[in-house]
Parts: C-alpha cells; structure tokens; sequence
C-alpha cells in the first residue's frame, strides 16, 4: 500500500493542484451568490426638526440606532460593496402615534443596488422617548465647603456670572432646583478666585447628573475675598431731652456691647469701637422708654463688614425714662449748721419753726435722700450789709443743702436766726 501511495508522488501532487485551479475557474465562471454581514450600522434620523420645532425632546430606545445589515449578491459584487455604500435611515416625517419611525434600508451606488440580490436589517423600527421640552433659569449658589482658620472670615463672595439655563426632557429638567459652585474655605488665608464646575441639585440635595440635561455653561469664575476679623466695642448715646416732668435714668443699654468686624488687616488695625450716632437714639419728648433698633452696617466704616455671619447687624438700643416725682423732707431746726459767725455775735435758730425741704427726681434717686443726709446749713455772711456790719435780733436766712447731683430742691427754704452780740461782765 504504500508503494502504491507514494508511487508517481509528484505526478499525483500536481493533478490536485490542476484540480483546485480548475474548481476555482469554475467558480470564478458561474460567480456563485454569497453573503456579508454588516454589524453596528449606524441610522441617521433625517427631518428630526418635524420633533424639534415643536418644542419636544426625543431619546432613543433599546439601541434602535444601530442595526445589522446582511446583504446577498454574487461575489464579484459582494466584493465592490463597502459599509459606506449601505444606507440606513430614519425619516421623522413618518413618525407614528406609537412614537416608532419605520427604518429604511439602501445603497448609494445604482449599479450595486441593481445586483444584489437581497438586502436586510434586523430591526424594522426606531424607537423614540419623546417629551415635551423644559427651560430653567437657575441663580448660581456659591457653597462654601470647610472652615478657614481662626481670625478670618470671607468677604462678599462675587462670580463672573450668576444665572445659568438648563434645557432638556421635562422629565430631567423639573427635578433642578438648584445649581451650585462649591469652594473648599479649608486653611485657607489669601484670596481665592477659582474656575468651579457647576453642580446641579434637587431639593433634597442629591446631585443630578443627566446627560439628556443640556447646561448653558458648565463651569463658573469665583472670587471669594479672605478678611481678617477683630472684635470692637460699640458706643452709644441719646438725643433729645424727655417731656417735661419725665427724665432719662441714665441707664442705656444696647443688645451687642462689642461686635466682630471684618476687612483687611491695615484697615481695620485701629478701630477700636464702632461709634452709633446719637440721633439714631432719640428720646425728645418722650414719656416712657425709648427702644430703637439699628443696622450697626450704616455706620461701619468703609471696606468693612461684618465678621459674623450669623449676625444680622441688627443692634437694640434702650434708653430708660420715668416719670419725675417729689419728696418733702421735714427737719428740725436745731440741726441747722449756722456758719461764718463774726467775732463777738452768737447765733441761734428761732425755736419752734417748721423746716420744710421739697426735692424732686426720679423715684430711686429720691428714695437715697433724707433728714439724716442733707446736712442744711447756712451763712450768717449772707446778712453783713455794705459795711460789714450785723444787725442784732431775728433775722431771715436761706438754708443750703448736701444733695446729690440725682436730685434738685424745688423752691428755696429760709428759717429765721437770732443774732446777739456778746456782752462782756
């Protein structure tokens, strides 16, 4: 057997190789149909302005953009026909109630299209999510995120713009409620100004990160001022004198005795107080207690602020008055200092007169005043006439009092003394 096989070996090779080349004249011949198939063949939607210009959105479904193509045609065309030849589309104009647009399948070469012989796809519909479309205005929010070191605070925050749109499906755009721009405050002390990407949110706060939604802009320019802060006193006073027969007590109180500003460390080094003029304050005629509430920010000097943003400038200032009222102190006579008795006289009050001190103030001031503290006095000087000289006998005398500055004597008191020149035995 195998000298039979091998007997003429290469008289027997070359008739295989005789036999191939004759199969293959054969083919070449009768040009036999074959097949090819084309994955992932992109359809392009044509008119899509039918959907657009009338405010809708459209999605497609379950990748019903992409189809497989197999084409069947002798082999000598199979060989001319390239992906680029295939055309496949979509014309919104035939869109029907379904939200579905029949795809249509061709070729672009007349010659091609002629001899293939059959042509499909595997998908005959293009799916669309059609909506109506949604536009939002949205103000840009710049979130500070971290915390800067202690003794500074920021400044009025700026962005190169404030108001972005966002267009897309109603049913992505409506959960937007807000777009924001966060910048990390964390050791920081200088200026920052910073290219931020703009996030969107809904109310709850969760990002949205649609890509059916379509931004305006998608990044913001932020500058955010670094200022230094000090704590400084405020002062106060009033204005005005109160109706008559009432008087301010001399307790005015404010609801901040200090307050926190801020601004940059050169101008702010040398306040030391933040002074609220006193007509913000006015107790002009005023029978009661005067409470005024002012922004300490009209009266912050210029380039500063407030260092804490949990105060909204808002300082109470509280002037209190009351009524004035009188006392009547009765003394007795014999308590009466006389004083500057010339040489050679002796003076005595005139037993059995009624003393009467009649004061006025306020109640508390009133309540601190008596016989026992107002010490009366008097001064035989008073009674010298243009010559020096005294008159003996009974003689009227004003009475002085200690009062405190708190009070005033309402009418002048005058008792009667007896002067008596010494006699010598």
């Amino acid at each position: 057997m195998k000298n039979k096989l091998t007997h003429n070996l290469g008289l027997k090779i070359l008739a295989v190789m005789v036999a191939i080349i004759l199969w293959m004249i054969a083919v070449d011949i009768n040009d036999p149909v074959d097949k090819t198939v084309y994955y992932n063949v992109p359809v392009q939607m044509t008119n899509t302005s039918v959907l657009t210009g009338q405010n809708k959105t459209y999605k497609v479904k379950d990748n019903t953009d992409s189809v497989k193509v197999t084409v069947q045609a002798p082999k000598s065309v199979l060989s001319s026909i390239t992906r680029d030849n295939i055309t496949v589309k979509a014309d919104c104009t035939k869109l029907t109630d379904a939200d579905e647009i029949p795809i249509e399948i061709g070729v672009n070469n007349e010659w091609l299209e002629k001899n293939i012989e059959n042509i499909q796809i595997d998908k005959k519909n293009l799916l669309l999510d059609i909506e109506d479309k949604k536009t939002k205005q949205l103000r840009i929010e710049v979130v500070k995120t971290g915390t800067l070191p202690d003794g500074y605070v920021t400044g009025k925050i700026s962005t190169e713009t404030n108001m972005m749109s966002i267009s897309g499906p109603e049913s992505a755009v409506a959960p937007v409620v807000r777009a924001v721009a966060e910048v990390s405050m964390d050791s920081v002390t200088s200026n920052v100004e910073i290219e931020i990407q703009i996030r969107l949110l809904d109310e709850m706060g969760e990002e949205i990160s649609s890509s059916d939604i379509k931004k305006s802009i998608d990044s913001v320019k932020v500058t955010v001022p670094i200022l230094k802060t000090k704590e400084v006193a405020v002062s106060y006073s009033t204005y005005g004198t109160p109706e008559d027969g009432y008087a301010l007590t001399g307790t005015v109180t404010s609801s901040a005795d200090t307050i926190l500003i801020a601004g940059k460390e050169s101008t702010i080094k040398d306040i030391t107080e933040i002074v609220i003029p006193a007509s913000e304050l006015d107790v002009t005629d005023a029978k009661e207690n005067v409470i005024s509430v002012v922004d300490i920010r009209k009266h912050l000097p210029t380039d500063v602020s407030l260092g804490d943003s949990s105060f909204d400038g808002k300082v109470t200032l509280t002037a209190e008055i009351e009524p004035i009222r009188r006392k009547t102190i009765i003394f007795s006579t014999d308590v009466i200092q006389i004083l500057n008795v010339p040489e050679g006289w002796t003076a005595e009050a005139v037993a059995d007169q009624e003393a009467r001190l009649s004061i006025s103030g306020l109640q508390r001031n009133l309540n601190e005043v008596s016989d026992a503290t107002i010490t009366p006095h008097c001064d035989v000087s008073t009674l010298l006439d243009a010559d020096g000289n005294l008159s003996a006998g009974e003689q009227e005398i004003v009475i002085k009092f200690i009062l405190p500055d708190t009070v005033r004597q309402v009418e002048p008191v005058n008792v009667f003394i007896r002067l008596t020149p010494n006699t010598e035995g």
